[in-house]
């Protein structure tokens, strides 16, 4: 059953939180369990709060929490070494600044507006991405699977093109399970980021993708109260300072 949620369906504070105080107390929460609301910030200075109040958290989560672990379990042994060949588009500017803020707000992000075509899309995206994880299993079959993954984003794209504007009805479990399915979306976007370190010795390494984790949260929250070019956005900068700061 499918039914298109106002802002007054969402058990969702947005409509309380205007001031920066307001807006980080709301980033938090969001950050710990969030709820959905189809309510976007649209004046700019409105906006600028939200931005604000989304870095702040961060930082805090990130020195307070994240931080601490992630140092932890370094100086434990247990987190891999990075694996990114220098010589590699991963490692490029283009890479990070780019290629990574763009595609992955899409696949991980793009669709937590709920509507069905945008789901529909993830759903492809996600079968797209697991072609071509499995063409790292089985290196034989990568260029196969690779083809195959590229056809599936693209029937994809075409089909979310054709029905964007038709099926914008939001599934009513996708607002019940909105909590649920905004952290899965950001533990995964964690775990693939496991593909830039050597290989775990033990499960307490997974604490090396605990930023990409917050991150993912952080981006889920923008996304749902700006928009997805500001997901973008904040994605690649992001990525900038990792880069300045030598990451």
């Amino acid at each position: 059953m499918s039914a298109a949620l106002t802002p007054s369906d969402a058990a969702d504070a947005s409509g309380r939180a205007t001031g920066l105080r307001g807006r980080m107390a709301e980033a938090a929460r969001f950050v710990l369990w969030p709820g959905y609301t189809g309510r976007r910030v649209l004046s700019r200075g409105a906006a600028a709060i939200v931005v604000l109040a989304a870095m702040l958290v961060h930082a805090g989560c990130l020195a307070l929490v994240v931080g601490p672990l992630w140092l932890a379990a370094r100086a434990s042994g247990v987190l891999p070494a990075a694996d990114i060949p220098a010589d590699s588009l991963a490692a490029s500017p283009l890479a990070f600044l780019v290629i990574a803020p763009l595609l992955e707000e899409l696949l991980f992000r793009g669709w937590l507006t709920g509507r069905a075509a945008a789901l529909r899309f993830a759903a492809f995206g996600f079968g797209a991405l697991a072609l071509l994880l499995a063409g790292q299993w089985w290196p034989e079959h990568a260029r196969a699977l690779g083809l195959a993954g590229a056809a599936t984003a693209a029937t994809g794209l075409v089909w979310w093109g054709v029905t964007r504007r038709r099926d914008t009805a939001v599934p009513r479990w996708f607002a019940a399970r909105f909590a649920v399915i905004v952290w899965g979306s950001a533990i995964l976007f964690g775990l693939i980021h496991l593909g830039n370190f050597r290989a775990l010795e033990s499960a307490a390494g997974l604490v090396v993708v605990a930023p990409q984790v917050l991150g993912g949260m952080i981006l889920a929250y923008l996304r749902t109260r700006l928009g997805l070019a500001s997901a973008i956005a904040y994605h690649a900068g992001y990525n900038a300072l990792f880069v300045l700061a030598g990451g």
